[in-house]
């Protein structure tokens, strides 16, 4: 059954269409949304591994430009060619049905300021527990595609300078940079995220551009999901609520 949700929470907040057996979209892609970083000089942006289209639709907020979608799942591009139909976006986002690896050769190389991506955390290995909704397995497990194969695509589609942003499970994070490396790409931002004060990071954000110098990276103060009252934080109220809706539209 498909359900209309506000990506976020005030009331001119663009609307989600999903169905139970796709994989909602989550406070992860949200903060991964947020912590991009769009320059005058950014051009195009592409998610890899869109779903139903939550980063899309929450970047759609921030700039007019140009944003690509790539899924490989046909009823997940169902989903977000509904969504960007329901909020009029067919001028701004486009949708691609395909599989990320080799992705550059249908759409070129070295053509994007920005990539976006919310991959899999999970390897695939004989103790996996594998979702019965093949959908959501795609979403989670590297079923499909490894964080490999997206780093190898990302660094192929970057411009000399364009950022790859993406959100990982910490326990990954060395293979994560080492990754990036391998394929140019050098950490310049990290954050890591929390649930809450006195737990471990359970995710991290971080942010590599192509082709630069090794050395500058930024690791910035933790963002913490939930309060000490287990409510969220007010920073991540804020993404919810746009910053108090852009400052109330100054």
């Amino acid at each position: 059954m498909e359900e209309i949700h506000t990506i976020l929470a005030y009331p001119t907040s663009p609307k989600i269409v999903q169905n139970k057996e796709s994989f909602p979209f989550s406070v992860d892609s949200t903060i991964l949304s947020f912590f991009a970083e769009i320059k005058s000089k950014t051009g195009r942006i592409i998610d890899l591994g869109s779903g139903t289209g939550i980063i899309p639709l929450t970047l759609s907020l921030m700039t007019k430009l140009p944003i690509d979608a790539v899924e490989i799942q046909s009823n997940l591009c169902d989903l977000l060619n509904k969504s960007i139909s329901l909020n009029h976006l067919e001028n701004q986002i486009t949708v691609l049905n395909e599989d990320i690896k080799d992705i550059h050769k249908k759409i070129g190389h070295s053509k994007y300021g920005l990539i976006l991506s919310n991959p899999p955390y999970f390897k695939v290995n004989k103790e996996s527990l594998i979702n019965k909704f093949e959908s959501k397995s795609i979403s989670r497990h590297e079923v499909l595609i490894t964080m490999e194969d997206i780093i190898k695509e990302a660094s192929i589609l970057l411009k000399d300078g364009g950022s790859f942003t993406m959100v990982q499970s910490t326990d990954r994070l060395l293979e994560t940079i080492e990754l990036l490396s391998k394929y140019r790409l050098y950490p310049k931002r990290l954050r890591f995220v929390y649930s809450k004060k006195n737990q471990d990071s359970y995710i991290f954000l971080l942010d590599a551009s192509k082709n630069v110098s090794k050395d500058g990276l930024k690791i910035y103060e933790p963002l913490y999901i939930y309060d000490e009252s287990g409510e969220y934080s007010k920073e991540i109220l804020s993404y919810y609520h746009f910053k108090e809706e852009n400052e109330e539209n100054k």
